[in-house]
């Protein structure tokens, strides 16, 4: 019996899924109102909604999964944190009740009212419990866990930026500027903590040997720079009531990069990933990834122009 849950707790939960939908979420809320800032509407067809569809089943399942492996922990474990697991259990039943019932209105949301309040807090809630029972997983404390990238990271920055980010797009009344300052700390406290973090941005995990890994990375340094780049003349043209234009929307990719590479930087850092061809060239791959991001940029601009 006791290999038998030696077995079963080796079996590790998918960090990154509980964190998926309000990732998807806030990307969706932001890219909406740049879109709408820039007089250009997303336009939501059938054929959107039911790939989002798909791809939030995809999610669905990897949940599932990450409960059938918390009912399959040893027996102590299990019912020292019974209620979270029944509280993660609940709150994906109650947000995929929701985002099925209304695709277009909770899955695809052009703006932060009603229902899709309450499904980014059910996401945030859903984020939380998973990091939470996985930081109480028997295995998952480690010497030298305090040097890498906090999970929490992810979570708090998406959830700051669904509801500070998309006012300083659209115009707004008399509380301009106001929210034009707590856009700038927010942005403030978004840069201060990429460079804090700096050495477990390059924590020498086993992680790091993978090519993929060390282009993510790229891409996260070069997003922090496009975002102290782009988003200063951003703010200020908002302070003085000016047209965010095509700048807005590279910062609020940028933004969004920066945010999400942390999520799975920190995700990545805690799975013994060997695989890849950077062990001599991990700079050129990180060149390779700042790249991928500058590309990604150019090409919202001429789409946005």
């Amino acid at each position: 019996m006791s290999k038998q849950l030696e077995k079963q707790s080796t079996r590790r939960p998918l960090i990154l899924a509980p964190q998926l939908p309000l990732a998807w979420t806030v990307s969706w809320l932001v890219m909406a109102s740049v879109a709408h800032a820039l007089g250009r509407p997303l336009a939501i067809g059938d054929d959107v909604q039911e790939s989002v569809l798909l791809l939030s089943a995809v999610v669905i399942l990897a949940n599932i999964y990450n409960l059938v492996i918390l009912y399959q922990r040893p027996t102590v474990n299990q019912l020292r944190d019974n209620w979270a697991i029944l509280a993660y259990a609940l709150v994906l039943s109650c947000s995929t009740v929701l985002a099925w019932g209304q695709p277009r209105a909770i899955l695809l949301p052009d703006k932060l009212a009603g229902w899709q309040s309450v499904f980014l807090l059910l996401n945030c809630g859903q984020a939380g419990l998973g990091i939470y029972l996985w930081q109480r997983w028997p295995w998952t404390t480690p010497a030298g866990d305090r040097d890498r990238l906090s999970l929490w990271l992810m979570p708090a920055a998406l959830l700051v930026t669904a509801i500070i980010f998309p006012p300083v797009l659209e115009p707004f009344g008399s509380a301009a500027r106001l929210v034009v300052l707590a856009n700038a700390v927010a942005l403030g406290v978004l840069l201060y903590c990429q460079w804090r973090n700096r050495d477990r941005l390059l924590a020498p995990v086993p992680a790091r040997l993978s090519a993929g890994y060390q282009m993510i990375l790229g891409c996260q340094l070069a997003a922090g720079l496009f975002c102290l780049v782009l988003g200063v003349p951003l703010l200020a043209w908002r302070w003085n009531g000016e047209p965010t234009g095509v700048v807005g929307a590279c910062v609020a990719v940028s933004i969004l990069v920066a945010e999400q590479t942390t999520g799975v930087l920190a995700a990545l850092q805690r799975y013994r990933l060997q695989y890849g061809l950077a062990r001599k060239h991990q700079l050129r791959y990180r060149c390779l990834g700042a790249l991928l991001l500058a590309a990604v940029l150019v090409s919202c601009c001429l789409l946005m122009i």
